[in-house]
């Protein structure tokens, strides 16, 4: 398991794609989300909550010689998705992922997660990942195409479904896409062959892989 405090934007993308692969949230969901943030709707969660969220994907992806994830306008994308896109079900374990990772934070800290200094919510944060992505037997039952699509079973699916929809929320943004990843359209043409440099970056689009 990567310890989130070691953690670059290139593992980012790679644990995104293990967690629960980038097909578990459509496309056009994800791009429809990202006009309507944009538009300033009526939000989902309440003040407080948008704070904490804010907190938890600044610590997740925080601003380095690129947008981090408050560049990418992605606390109101995942409103966005939580007002529009999420079930009921889904709605309760998103929220309540957020809500485990602040009152851990009050029993641990002794105030919530979004009053510690980014360098303690990046030490609180980090231990806390590890234990809510250990792999569990997975109970399920899923098959097929479901099984692929859910992904490995972990401690606690609700901080891994919260994770993973903040970190495909930062790469299939403009600031990412522009800054971090080289926009691939798909359908696109075909290169038989790439040289890899330390500049070469990753590329990203809305296609399923």
């Amino acid at each position: 398991m990567t310890d989130l405090s070691q953690m670059d934007r290139r593992t980012l993308i790679e644990r995104a794609a293990w967690l629960l692969g980038a097909a578990a949230v459509p496309g056009e969901a994800l791009a429809r989300v990202a006009h309507q943030a944009g538009q300033a709707p009526r939000p989902f969660l309440t003040p407080t909550r948008m704070t904490l969220l804010s907190a938890v994907a600044d610590t997740i992806i925080p601003q380095t010689d690129t947008p981090g994830a408050l560049g990418a306008h992605v606390p109101a994308k995942f409103d966005a998705l939580l007002q529009n896109w999420a079930s009921a079900e889904r709605k309760v374990e998103l929220v309540g992922a957020l809500t485990k990772i602040n009152d851990a934070a009050m029993a641990q800290q002794k105030k919530g997660f979004a009053a510690l200094t980014p360098a303690e919510r990046k030490a609180f944060l980090a231990p806390y990942d590890i234990a809510a992505l250990k792999a569990v037997p997975d109970t399920r039952g899923l098959k097929g195409m479901a099984a692929m699509m859910a992904g490995p079973a972990v401690a606690d699916p609700g901080y891994a479904k919260m994770r993973e929809l903040i970190i495909l929320l930062y790469y299939y943004s403009e600031e990412a896409l522009t800054t971090e990843l080289v926009y691939e359209h798909s359908p696109g043409g075909w290169t038989p062959s790439i040289k890899v440099t330390p500049e070469t970056r990753n590329t990203g689009g809305l296609g399923m892989f």
